[in-house]
């Protein structure tokens, strides 16, 4: 265990920068957005008010105040482009958390396979490591929500404006409602498919490191096969699962089924890092 702990914390500690930058960028990139945003609405009501020669208290009585979460929705691409950088530097870390050991003048795989410890504790450990910077981004803009809150009051008051709840803002927009999951099941649901995923990834990596061109093939061939196997009880001819199974019992197989590729491409991953992955 004192070994695991050893390399998750080595992990982060090679990681924490560019993680700090991506927290830095989704800071400034959202809290710019809802600035901009906050300033083009008022500029546009400005612009309707003076055109049909009224007031803004009557545009208000007349279409209500914008909304935090209502202005979200308009932000779009400005606020939400973060979130995407984030999930985007993480998908690519998932390879690079593998490929940066065998890249370099010095390949460092060759130091780190003879460590005095079980392989198993390396591939928990990167495992470890991915999962923690993907709930640490979560945290941050779980925390960012109520402070960029604060600023869209603070830079367009409350006179064309008004605060939205964090559980509003979750439930009205679709990126939120997922990264944020409303209940501790959807949160297992989601990211326990998102751990899924990132577990055949290390496989197809360790796959193309253990056997090369044939490692890559086997790996092209790896992902079309665990999502056919995922998708059993929907390609069973005459809509069997939709006509004799309750939503919860297809549920439950779909779990089933997830546990058991889990089970499969651990075992797969452990075989290979501890038994072909060679120095």
């Amino acid at each position: 265990m004192n070994r695991y702990l050893k390399l998750v914390h080595w992990e982060i500690m090679r990681f924490w920068k560019l993680l700090a930058a991506l927290a830095i960028v989704t800071i400034v990139l959202q809290c710019v957005g809802i600035i901009y945003e906050t300033q083009r609405y008022t500029s546009q009501v400005e612009d309707q008010v003076q055109m049909n020669n009224s007031t803004i208290t009557a545009f208000v009585q007349q279409n209500g105040k914008l909304s935090f979460s209502e202005a979200l929705e308009r932000a779009g691409l400005s606020f939400f482009a973060s979130i995407a950088l984030c999930i985007g530097g993480l998908a690519l870390y998932v390879f690079f958390i593998w490929y940066k050991e065998w890249f370099g003048k010095n390949m460092f795989i060759y130091r780190l396979l003879m460590i005095p410890t079980a392989r198993r504790n390396i591939y928990f450990a990167k495992l470890t490591a991915i999962l923690l910077f993907v709930l640490s981004l979560v945290a941050l803009q779980l925390v960012l929500l109520p402070l960029e809150n604060g600023l869209y009051l603070l830079v367009g008051g409350d006179v064309l404006f008004k605060s939205s709840s964090i559980v509003d803002l979750i439930a009205g927009n679709r990126i939120l409602m997922f990264l944020i999951p409303p209940t501790f099941a959807d949160f297992v649901i989601y990211y326990g498919f998102g751990a899924i995923v990132v577990l055949i990834a290390f496989t197809a990596v360790l796959l193309e490191r253990s056997y090369k061109l044939r490692g890559v093939l086997a790996a092209i061939l790896y992902l079309p096969a665990v999502a056919v196997f995922m998708m059993i009880p929907f390609l069973i001819p005459g809509n069997v699962t939709e006509t004799y199974l309750y939503p919860a019992e297809s549920f439950g197989i779909e779990i089933a089924l997830g546990v058991i590729v889990t089970a499969f491409t651990v075992w797969l991953g452990l075989h290979l890092i501890t038994k072909k992955v060679t120095v």
